[in-house]
C-alpha cells in the first residue's frame, strides 16, 4: 500500500481547504494510506472519518522573511520517522507546509499550484515580498500540479525548473454532497419575481466583489428587478458593505455571511456570477453548475475553467437575462473521473 503525506495549513473556510477535503473523500483508502498534516486549529470542514490527522506546531513567522534555502536549514519540525512514497504540499502558500513536505522522508514530492501566480504577484504587494523569499522552494519538488491549464501555463512563465514534471489536476467537485445539501431548508426567502444573482467565496481583493457591486449599480439604471446575494466572509467584508452603502445598493444586495451549506442558497437563485480578478480554477463555478445554475464569467476567467463559456459584455448579458426554471442537476461524472485517473498517475509516479 502506497503511503502519502499531505500538508495543509488548516481547514478554515476557503477553496484550498474545500478542495483538500473533497480529494480526501475520493482517495481509495484500500490502495493508499494517507496522513494529513495540519498546522492550524481552524476546522470549518468535516473530514472523512478514517482520516489520520497529525498536528504540527507552526514555525516562527520570521522564517518567511529569510531566503528559503537558509530558512529550510533552520527549520526542524517534529516529524515522524515514517517513510512515504509521496509527500504533497497541498497548501503551497505557507513556509512550513512546503518545508515540512521537503523535510519529511519521502521518495517523491509534489506541490499544488492553486492560483495564477504571475497575476497574483502583480496584484498583491504582500505576496510579492513573500514570493521573493520563498520562490526557491519549487526547486525541491519533483512534480508541479496545477488546478487548471491556465494556472499551469502562467506558472511556466516563471521558468521554474522546466526539467521537472507538470500535471493539471483540477479540484474534485463533491456532487453527492451538493445534491444532499440542496435538500436542506434554506433560511433566506428570495423574491421569485426578481432576477436573483449569487456569488460565493472569500471576501478579499482577488474575488473582485467591488467590481461586481459597481456593475450592479450600473445595471439598476436598466432594470430594478434584481437582487444580489453575497455568500462568504473575509478581510474586505466591511469595505464591501461600505461600498454598498456608498453606491446606495442596500435594497439590491444581501450579505449572508459564511455558511457550511451554500448549496441550499444556490438552489433558490437564478444565476451565479464571478468577477474575480484572477483564479486558479474557480471551483465555485463548477459547484454552481452542478446545482443547475446558469454561470456568468468575464472572458479573462475562461482559461481557468474552460467548461464555462464566458461573456464579452457581462452588463449586456445581465440586462437581457430572462428568468427560467433551474437546470437539471449535473453530477459532473466525466470531470471527476478524469481527476481520479490523473491523481492515481501522480500517486503511482506514472505522470
Amino acid at each position: 500500500m502506497k503511503k502519502i503525506a499531505i500538508f495543509i495549513n488548516e481547514l478554515g473556510m476557503g477553496g484550498i481547504e474545500k478542495s483538500a477535503v473533497n480529494m480526501l473523500n475520493k482517495i481509495d483508502t484500500n490502495k493508499y494510506k494517507v496522513d494529513l498534516y495540519i498546522f492550524g486549529e481552524n476546522n470549518f470542514y468535516d473530514l472523512p472519518q478514517n482520516t489520520n490527522i497529525i498536528k504540527i506546531k507552526k514555525s516562527l513567522s520570521i522564517l518567511r522573511f529569510i531566503p528559503f534555502k537558509i530558512a529550510l536549514t533552520l527549520y526542524n519540525p517534529k516529524l515522524p520517522e515514517t517513510k512515504y512514497d509521496l509527500s504533497i504540499d497541498f497548501d503551497s502558500y505557507q513556509f512550513y507546509t512546503s518545508a515540512s513536505a521537503i523535510k519529511i522522508n519521502a521518495s517523491n514530492r509534489a506541490i499544488w499550484i492553486h492560483n495564477d501566480i504571475p497575476v497574483k504577484l502583480s496584484e498583491e504587494p504582500k505576496y510579492r515580498i513573500l514570493h521573493f523569499f520563498f520562490k526557491r522552494k519549487y526547486d525541491y519538488f519533483d512534480t508541479y500540479c496545477a488546478v487548471s491549464e491556465g494556472a499551469l501555463n502562467s506558472f511556466k512563465e516563471l521558468n521554474y525548473n522546466k526539467n521537472k514534471k507538470y500535471m493539471v489536476i483540477p479540484n474534485y467537485i463533491n456532487t453527492d454532497e451538493v445534491k444532499e445539501k440542496m435538500k436542506e431548508q434554506c433560511n433566506i426567502k428570495t423574491d421569485k419575481t426578481k432576477l436573483n444573482i449569487v456569488t460565493l467565496g472569500r471576501l478579499c481583493h482577488q474575488k473582485g466583489i467591488d467590481i461586481m457591486l459597481k456593475e450592479i449599480k450600473e445595471l439598476t439604471n436598466f432594470r430594478k428587478d434584481i437582487h444580489l446575494y453575497i455568500i462568504g466572509s473575509g478581510e474586505e467584508e466591511q469595505n464591501l458593505k461600505n461600498l454598498t452603502e456608498n453606491l446606495e445598493l442596500e435594497e439590491y444586495v444581501t450579505f449572508t455571511g459564511s455558511t457550511k451549506n451554500p448549496f441550499t442558497y444556490l438552489r433558490e437563485m437564478d444565476l451565479f456570477y464571478l468577477t474575480s480578478r484572477y483564479e486558479g480554477q474557480g471551483m465555485v463555478l463548477l459547484e454552481a453548475m452542478s446545482v443547475g445554475l446558469d454561470v456568468l464569467i468575464p472572458p479573462h476567467l475562461e482559461k481557468y475553467c474552460p467548461l464555462i463559456k464566458s461573456e464579452k459584455n457581462t452588463l449586456e448579458y445581465l440586462k437581457n437575462y430572462k428568468k427560467h426554471p433551474i437546470n437539471k442537476f449535473n453530477p459532473l461524472t466525466e470531470y471527476n473521473d478524469e481527476i481520479t485517473k490523473n491523481l492515481e498517475k501522480l500517486f503511482e509516479n506514472n505522470n
